[in-house]
């Protein structure tokens, strides 16, 4: 962070001096929240929730971000390291399932430290890397051993769209590629155990989008081409026009059923067999 690299922008700010990088976030961790999420998908939730810690600011910056407040507006307040595990410790013993942490890619390096400190007072939940997906190889590497879990969106297929509505992220549909294949060769295909609960694998999203903006048929395709077929994809329909969505016409409403059951059809067709489409009933 002397010269930030932790994500793909590479931004080179000075966090450790204080200085912010392109995510506005310094070497200072910030916390939005911590608590039981019920709205994961099921295999995270089961009964007791999934341990989510909402990490302030985010480096991909999306236009129509659903938690804007926390990932662009500034919501959170600075924490220690050992308050960071004793987050961790505390969603463990009130029953969740899981350590999920949201946005967490321009915070790695504070995460393995805080996790080194809440495995050394008894954390033994899974790891949940929660993130837009957007990850440089040589971090994830890092993390080899230590996330049991990655739930990374697969946003977009095409460079342009990703810039336009990611604050240039024209490099996001190709170092996504290689984060995929890389967090599938740690973890492996995510299927629950006998409980129902899920302990370790890849757990892919795709949110919808209108108008193609996603480039949907192509994101599902990529993956039956170059992962398992049973790669856990959760394609999501609850795209909603929020933040600066309302400034560009084309993803200013939700999707239709239509666009819905195409995504559907198309990742069918391309032969993906483990699909989570809780939402299609939904629409």
């Amino acid at each position: 962070m002397k010269s930030c690299r932790l994500c793909p922008r590479q931004c080179g700010a000075n966090r450790l001096g204080g200085e912010k990088g392109f995510c506005q976030s310094t070497a200072q961790l910030e916390i939005a929240a911590f608590h039981p999420h019920f709205g994961e998908e099921r295999p995270l939730v089961g009964r007791g929730g999934s341990g989510t810690i909402f990490l302030s600011n985010c480096s991909l910056r999306c236009v129509f971000c659903i938690n804007w407040q926390i990932s662009q507006g500034g919501e959170g307040k600075p924490e220690s390291m050992e308050r960071f595990a004793a987050m961790m410790l505390h969603l463990q013993e009130i029953g969740c399932h899981n350590i999920n942490l949201v946005t967490p890619t321009h915070y790695s390096a504070h995460i393995l430290r805080a996790v080194d400190l809440a495995a050394g007072q008894g954390l033994r939940l899974p790891l949940v890397y929660n993130t837009c997906g957007w990850e440089r190889l040589e971090i994830l590497k890092k993390l080899d051993g230590v996330v049991d879990i990655y739930l990374p969106d697969f946003k977009y297929s095409d460079p342009a769209m990703s810039a336009k509505y990611s604050s240039g992220a024209d490099t996001y549909p190709e170092i996504t590629k290689t984060a995929l294949l890389e967090m599938h060769r740690q973890v492996g295909v995510a299927k629950p155990a006998a409980d129902g609960l899920m302990y370790r694998g890849l757990m892919i999203r795709h949110l919808v989008m209108p108008n193609g903006v996603a480039g949907t048929k192509r994101v599902v395709e990529w993956i039956a081409q170059n992962l398992p077929k049973d790669t856990y994809v959760n394609l999501m329909s609850q795209y909603t026009p929020v933040f600066k969505a309302s400034k560009y016409r084309e993803i200013n409403r939700r999707i239709t059923r239509q666009e819905y059951e195409e995504a559907v059809t198309w990742a069918r067709a391309a032969g993906l067999t483990n699909l989570d489409i809780q939402g299609y009933r939904r629409l």
